[in-house]
């Protein structure tokens, strides 16, 4: 079977602090008064329209060489972030790495109209991940106090919240042209691992 190009793995901790489950309501409280939901469209119709410019201008050759690896970095920044934000890890968000780590195989040929195209069969791919945000804002809540009574985080929940965020960003690298493949739900076998205790 051949992987998806965008891969995410996820290395949850056995044990988390109860102390970040405050700090990301915080986090949440705040990126809520900025109008969160707002951005998303924002970004949904505007990044095929920057793909397309960018490809205009530069042809697929020179988007997929030049600006591919520089769209990439600050997604990596963004994976370990809603990692952080979803009660997936504890450690803070970082680009190079760490508990979190996105890869994305870029190629293709995209053009201009073939970004803008995205918008539109990007949809049903769009609404299966606005069902999947639903319900894992749903879980979020349980894994919260799961967490704060256990200080351990579920399973069950966390491989949803993993799944949710791996489909997350799928979408992302195609609605980028970075991919050409349409996001799906298949996994690696080693995309979502429980940190080993005094590894």
């Amino acid at each position: 079977m051949i992987t998806h190009p965008t891969q995410l793995q996820i290395e949850t901790p056995e044990r988390m602090q109860r102390i970040h489950v405050l700090i990301r309501l915080v986090l949440l409280a705040a990126l809520g008064t900025l109008g969160w939901s707002s951005l998303y469209w924002l970004a949904y119709l505007a990044l095929p329209g920057i793909a397309a410019l960018l490809l205009a201008t530069e042809g697929s050759e020179r988007y997929l060489a030049e600006d591919a690896p520089r769209i990439v970095r600050p997604l990596r920044w963004l994976a370990s972030a809603y990692a952080y934000l979803w009660l997936l890890t504890d450690a803070y968000p970082d680009a190079e790495g760490g508990a979190v780590k996105l890869e994305i195989d870029v190629g293709g040929t995209p053009t201009a109209a073939s970004a803008l195209l995205r918008l539109l069969t990007s949809i049903p791919a769009l609404l299966l991940l606005a069902l999947m945000s639903f319900a894992a804002g749903v879980l979020w809540i349980i894994e919260a106090i799961v967490i704060l009574v256990r200080a351990r985080p579920s399973a069950p929940i966390s491989d949803f919240l993993a799944l949710t965020l791996r489909y997350q960003f799928r979408f992302i690298a195609y609605h980028l042209s970075l991919v050409e493949r349409y996001p799906s739900l298949e996994s690696a076998p080693t995309e979502h691992q429980p940190a080993q205790l005094g590894a």
